[in-house]
């Protein structure tokens, strides 16, 4: 390459949260490193399709401003369409990603991470030692490559890695629903989300939402993919429950958007100095859906594996490493969960019996403990 600025360490591709914390852990150990981000983020950030429900846990490990939480909640509320509830406590906050990401993603650039945006990739080939990037704009080359760039992963499909089965996939729909704050309060409660539930008169394999923001509720629904008949009637079903008909009266839609969610790992996560992390990976709570702590996390796995085996002069052994770091912290509960999944999601009796013990307990502890059985 002519512009030796254009040659990179590591080039991050996607800054979501899972590439946001690689680049950033990756600047803050003295790598070269490049984000590359195929949207406009500006000021404001860029919205994305997710309810924004996270762990406290969260906001104080990364110490995250209160005054960018839309709210803070202490209860999730899950109702079966039979007519069962259950309430699980505990604190949590609602978060807008475009400000979240953005937040993530100003730490990396101050890290000093290059940040590039409106930078599509259109080509990724491997030369040598390196890969060769061309984006929309520009060449790159980098030694290493995170492709954090979400569950259609443009750099993967390129790199002819396998896709998802589409029994690992959710179709999610949401919708951005303005009115306000006191109706919020009033309806579904100041500090509470809440889930809905029922395979045999609701959704076969997964669930639907409301979770208030200051003036906006988050409006989801998600089923898997392969079970879907007409997903517009099938949201239509969930909206027209009488309590979420309720909610929603006098509200005004601002942004209606599909989106996909991995509920299943990729058959690979690494290959050949490219790591795949957050929702390209399919690293995603698969009953949950929960997928923002476990992006964050791979991100700073895939910089952790590299420095290690750097150190260690052991590269061949970077996705031995990578896996070993996920398997440590929550890759094997994640196998599990997928597994329990289809055990819970086989009918409504073991879908209550679930629900129930997540009352009391953690999922990861309900299927750990194998509490189910």
């Amino acid at each position: 390459m002519e512009k030796s600025n254009n040659i990179f360490d590591i080039i991050v591709i996607g800054a979501g949260p899972g590439g946001s914390i690689a680049a950033n852990v990756a600047a803050e150990n003295g790598y070269k490193t490049l984000l590359l981000e195929k949207e406009q983020i500006g000021e404001n950030g860029r919205y994305k399709a997710c309810g924004g429900a996270t762990a406290w846990e969260l906001v104080e490990e990364i110490d995250y401003p209160e005054d960018k939480i839309s709210r803070v909640i202490e209860s999730l509320e899950l109702h079966h369409v039979d007519g069962d509830h259950f309430s699980k406590k505990g604190k949590g906050a609602v978060i807008w990603r475009s400000t979240f990401d953005k937040f993530l993603t100003d730490k990396a650039v101050n890290s000093g991470a290059i940040l590039k945006e409106r930078e599509g990739i259109i080509r990724i080939e491997k030369l040598a030692d390196s890969y060769q990037i061309t984006s929309k704009n520009d060449v790159y080359l980098a030694n290493y490559v995170i492709a954090a760039d979400g569950v259609t992963s443009p750099t993967l499909k390129m790199l002819n890695w396998p896709y998802f089965e589409k029994e690992n996939l959710i179709l999610t729909i949401t919708k951005e629903m303005k009115t306000q704050k006191s109706f919020i309060d009033k309806i579904l409660g100041p500090d509470t989300v809440h889930l809905f539930f029922g395979i045999k008169n609701l959704i076969s394999v997964g669930y639907a939402w409301l979770f208030p923001k200051a003036e906006t509720i988050t409006v989801g629904w998600g089923n898997q993919i392969n079970l879907i008949k007409n997903s517009r009637e099938e949201f239509k079903k969930f909206t027209s429950l009488p309590f979420v008909k309720e909610a929603l009266a006098d509200s005004k839609m601002e942004i209606f958007k599909p989106h996909l969610i991995p509920v299943g790992l990729r058959p690979k996560l690494y290959d050949d100095n490219v790591f795949a992390v957050g929702d390209a990976g399919g690293i995603v709570d698969p009953i949950s859906g929960k997928g923002i702590p476990y992006a964050m996390m791979s991100g700073m796995f895939a910089v952790e594996a590299i420095k290690f085996c750097e150190k260690k002069d052991k590269l061949d052994k970077l996705g031995i490493q990578y896996e070993k770091l996920l398997d440590r912290k929550f890759l094997r509960i994640l196998k599990a969960k997928r597994t329990a999944r289809d055990k819970i999601f086989q009918n409504d009796e073991n879908l209550k019996k679930f629900l129930g013990l997540w009352e009391k307990y953690r999922s990861s502890e309900i299927i750990m403990r194998k509490l189910m059985d």
